[in-house]
């Protein structure tokens, strides 16, 4: 799974990114592909990583649900 103690720069931006992001779509899709790169690479993923993609799912889930 992830570590939370290993954050990169890169992966700091991306949260930043994403939280001026308007559109849980756009911010889903750029926590995504940083995930599947770190996989990918066969780097860890930071738990914070992990979460927020789950906060996304969710958030996209609910609305498309109409709630």
């Amino acid at each position: 799974m992830g570590r939370m103690d290993r954050i990169d720069e890169r992966t700091i931006e991306v949260l930043e990114r994403i939280a001026a992001e308007d559109d849980p779509r756009v911010a889903w899709g750029v926590v995504f592909r940083r995930i599947r790169a770190m996989k990918e690479a066969g780097r860890e993923v930071p738990d914070t990583l992990l979460r927020v993609e789950r906060h996304l799912m969710t958030d996209l889930t609910s609305q498309s649900q109409g709630r």
